[in-house]
């Protein structure tokens, strides 16, 4: 059945149902296209400098505390994340603030107009929307989170002011490739000559920093250049004459320190009290949230081996106070799902496996058969179904944690909203 094309009056909602229909692929790796439009309507030409951001995992934290930090001195800045949660308008964000259903209507509007017959996937339609609408709002920072790898993701059509990998780990092995390595490539894809090129990984493939000679980018390197160094109450960042002792905060300290090094490449820190303060209110969604205080209801994104292995450093403390963990786990079936279950099965003491819906779900049935047995395993069909029936059973020294994909946390969010 063909959708009819919506118009600047239509809702929010038929816009996204439109654009899920007019491509057939969910991902379309290559950029012309999407290049090829950008320029059609002028949004490649802008004032804003344009922070891009690669990683495995860290994408979204490290990008909200570049935000919070950016914000706290007065600059009106841009964020683009994906996927979202419950709504659309989580993906973009201007001055940390979502924008009403009609700037996405408009923007989406605008590129319809200008596209032609040239076929968008919904990905590039909402990285090229997000462009529109931070050109709109002439904010004086963009921070681009790419969807998926780096060279050939929409994003990177841009000339980025900065290009920062978080993290590198083995995640669409169909897309990247099954080693760091070329993975790590892939992310290196969007370094530039003369420009300053982040990198936060603890451990960097060579291809990373070979991709980086070899076009010339300015490569600033975790453990080379700067350090992220644990201590007993947080971590320490060392960078140049910089050296700052922080708390724990509420994202991978890791990842702010990532945050924090190229905010002073680009001499844009404030001073550590400014930091402090921001890094104290900072806040993610998806990402360790938590839902609910009695009982205590954990939730998180964590759906790779990297992300399982962050997980499990947050259920370990819970262990050292002496609570019990009751994981609720559901996953897409082409995520390695036995890495990330193996990850946190030590500090499992019960198991909630439940089903997905889509086609790429996994069957909490499946899941069942990963799970050791020798810990209780229960089987729903749905993840409301497995809170209806887990919740009321635990006790004031139980933790749930509820994890396995983006997916998963939205449903629980939903729930308990």
């Amino acid at each position: 059945m063909t959708i009819q094309t919506p118009s600047q009056s239509s809702t929010l909602d038929d816009w996204l149902c439109y654009l899920e229909s007019v491509h057939p692929a969910n991902i379309e790796m290559g950029l012309e296209r999407v290049q090829q439009v950008a320029q059609a309507i002028d949004l490649l030409n802008t004032p804003s400098k344009i922070i891009l951001i690669a990683g495995t995992n860290g994408k979204g934290t490290t990008a909200r505390c570049m935000e919070s930090i950016l914000l706290a001195q007065g600059y009106n800045v841009g964020t683009y994340a994906s996927p979202h949660l419950v709504r659309y308008n989580e993906r973009v964000r201007v001055n940390g603030k979502e924008l009403p259903d009609q700037v996405h209507v408009d923007a989406f509007h605008q590129l319809e107009q200008g596209r032609g017959d040239t076929a968008l996937t919904y990905f590039e339609y909402g990285t090229l929307g997000s462009l529109a609408i931070f050109k709109r709002f002439a904010v004086d920072y963009i921070l681009l989170e790419v969807g998926l790898g780096g060279r050939y993701d929409a994003t990177n059509i841009v000339t980025p002011y900065a290009s920062v990998i978080t993290t590198i780990d083995l995640d669409h092995k169909e897309y990247l490739g099954d080693t760091r390595e070329l993975v790590g490539y892939d992310k290196a894809g969007i370094f530039r000559k003369d420009t300053p090129a982040i990198v936060g990984d603890l451990n960097i493939p060579h291809t990373v920093t070979d991709y980086g000679v070899e076009v010339e980018a300015d490569l600033i390197l975790s453990k080379r250049d700067f350090l992220y160094i644990p201590t007993d109450s947080g971590f320490r960042w060392i960078y140049h004459d910089l050296d700052y002792e922080f708390t724990k905060p509420s994202i991978p300290a890791q990842n702010v320190t990532t945050a924090l090094t190229t905010l002073a490449t680009l001499n844009l820190l404030p001073s550590e009290a400014v930091i402090k303060h921001c890094l104290s209110e900072l806040k993610v969604e998806g990402r360790f949230q938590q839902l609910s205080e009695q009982p205590k209801v954990f939730t998180d994104v964590a759906h790779n081996p990297e992300s399982a292995r962050y997980l499990a450093q947050k259920l370990t403390d819970f262990k050292a106070q002496g609570f019990k963990v009751h994981a609720l786990i559901a996953m897409l079936a082409d995520k390695d799902k036995v890495s990330v279950i193996n990850e946190v099965v030590d500090l499992v003491d019960v198991w909630t496996c439940a089903s997905l819906e889509g086609p790429r779900a996994e069957l909490g049935t499946n899941l069942q058969s990963l799970v050791p047995n020798t810990r209780p395993v229960l089987v729903f069909d749905s993840v409301k179904e497995a809170l209806v029936h887990t919740l009321p059973a635990l006790d004031d020294k139980t933790v749930l944690i509820i994890f396995g994909s983006f997916f998963t946390v939205a449903q629980a969010i939903a729930y308990f909203e």
